[in-house]
């Protein structure tokens, strides 16, 4: 009888040593060997499944789009402004390796016009929803606007260790409540 394979959870694993190769040693490491070596197949599995590095990384985003879901789901069945994006701050290791991860596409996604394309849509979709969490607010998408720009620029210094996560999070906390205060 045939073995089984199944197939989704391969590129789930492949996918996953994507995540891990981003998370530790970058973009430039993402590579059909070194993704084959951290995954422990074979190159041609590999292949099999993602033909190039494209594919990989387009399929590795959607693992870190449901990462970052998972993070927010944290904050519970109907979650604040604050608590959202407090979650997406990283924090302990495994949101930093998260966060490294999403710089890394983030790198790829900037020269490729189509993967930006689709990023700014889903990143317009997640402001406006923010915005709705900012009724009282003048101008409540220029609001969560500027709050997802901090947020970024402060993953990114904690990620980097430029500032404490604790910082970060008192930094974001002060933007939060102001944007809130503002009527």
């Amino acid at each position: 009888m045939p073995k089984r394979v199944d197939h989704e959870a391969r590129r789930a694993a492949i996918s996953d040593a994507v995540m891990r190769l981003l998370a530790r040693e970058g973009l430039e490491a993402i590579s059909l060997r070194n993704v084959a070596a951290e995954a422990g197949v074979s190159a041609g599995q590999v292949q099999h499944y993602f033909p190039s590095k494209d594919s990989m990384m387009e399929y590795a985003a959607g693992a870190i789009a449901e990462r970052i879901g998972a993070r927010v789901a944290t904050a519970g069945t109907d979650p604040s402004l604050r608590q959202i994006l407090t979650a997406l701050l990283p924090t302990d290791a495994d949101s930093a390796a998260d966060a490294r991860s999403l710089i890394g596409y983030l790198a790829f996604a900037s020269v490729r016009p189509q993967v930006a394309a689709t990023m700014a849509t889903n990143g317009r979709s997640f402001r406006d929803y923010l915005a709705t969490m900012l009724p009282d607010h003048p101008d409540p998408t220029t609001a969560a606007d500027a709050l997802l720009a901090l947020l970024d620029g402060l993953a990114l210094h904690a990620t980097l260790g430029q500032i404490s996560p604790d910082r970060a999070h008192t930094l974001l906390t002060a933007a939060i409540d102001t944007a809130l205060a503002r009527r």
